[in-house]
């Protein structure tokens, strides 16, 4: 499945505080066919930031859907290492989260969904398809 969005650490949030523009993207998905993807540390990123029994779970269950991908960065010292690149990244867009999410959107040439544009733009550049939730 190709994946044409991703989600950051605000798009998650937003998600768990009910915004519509990442439910009806999650909703495109299914109907079209196409993957989402979340960046592990924007995933840890969100976690940090619930609250309530029932906002893990409904970051659980968005967990579960057949159309998102979670994107866990490679760390072979000796061979793929993303490491490095997310750091570069973060660096620019002063969140590590961020970072991960920019080099998963430039992975999959997808767009990002976000809290904080800025960040993404900061690495990716304002022509990125970025979509503030």
């Amino acid at each position: 499945m190709i994946v044409e969005a991703v989600l950051d650490s605000g798009a998650l949030m937003a998600y768990v505080h009910g915004v519509d523009r990442v439910g009806e993207l999650l909703f495109r998905a299914a109907e079209d066919s196409f993957a989402v993807a979340i960046p592990s540390t924007c995933l840890v990123e969100a976690y940090q930031a619930l609250r309530f029994d029932d906002e893990f779970d409904v970051l659980r269950v968005l967990r579960l859907l057949p159309v998102v991908l979670v994107d866990e960065p490679r760390a072979d010292v000796n061979g793929p290492d993303d490491l490095p690149i997310i750091g570069g990244m973060a660096a620019r867009a002063g969140r590590i989260g961020a970072g991960h999410a920019a080099l998963t959107a430039a992975s999959h040439s997808a767009a990002v969904y976000t809290s904080l544009p800025q960040q993404i733009e900061a690495v990716l550049g304002k022509a990125w398809p970025v979509v503030e939730v």
